[in-house]
């Protein structure tokens, strides 16, 4: 593993959290996922959704720079599109994981009988496939928005107008 320095680990967090408030926004606004979120932790309202959700958001920033701060991913992580490419393969295997298998472990050991499966205002056949492509362009936003701001805090190049960090202190 290549020398981390703090700068990627702190582009990691920032990029999780910024990411996740991007990935929320769509959990909460179009699927109203963020009480059953807080669930995890036996909380079931929207601010404690928030919380775990901004939480693992932040920490999952994180894994990013662990899984990916490897000489084989170099190229990649040198240039904007490939850091994006890094964010999108990161964030789809973030959804399998926690969607397919975490979140479900998670409520079945917080005693919840059913995974409740919001709809979107077309009850019925279509409700799963809604909610599906619903968590799929949620993941997708995260990817997108943890691979742009890493390359942001970590590329000379990289820079975006809206975040605010000096090119001298990356």
């Amino acid at each position: 593993m290549s020398q981390t320095s703090q700068a990627a680990w702190r582009a990691g967090a920032v990029g999780g959290a910024v990411a996740g408030v991007t990935m929320g926004v769509v959990l909460h606004g179009l699927l109203g996922l963020m009480p059953t979120i807080g669930a995890l932790i036996g909380v079931e309202t929207v601010l404690a959704g928030w919380a775990v959700h901004l939480f693992n958001s932040t920490a999952f920033g994180v894994l990013f720079v662990a899984m990916f701060d490897r000489p084989f991913f170099d190229d990649l992580r040198n240039d904007v599109g490939g850091c994006l490419s890094l964010g999108v393969l990161h964030s789809a295997l973030l959804g399998v994981i926690t969607g397919g298998l975490l979140l479900p472990l998670s409520l079945a050991l917080a005693g919840a009988t059913s995974l409740p499966v919001p709809t979107l205002p077309l009850p019925g056949v279509t409700a799963g496939l809604e909610f599906g492509v619903g968590i799929a362009v949620a993941h997708l936003i995260y990817g997108v928005v943890l691979g742009r701001v890493f390359a942001a805090f970590t590329l000379a190049d990289g820079a975006i107008g809206w975040v605010p960090v000096d090119p001298a202190d990356r």
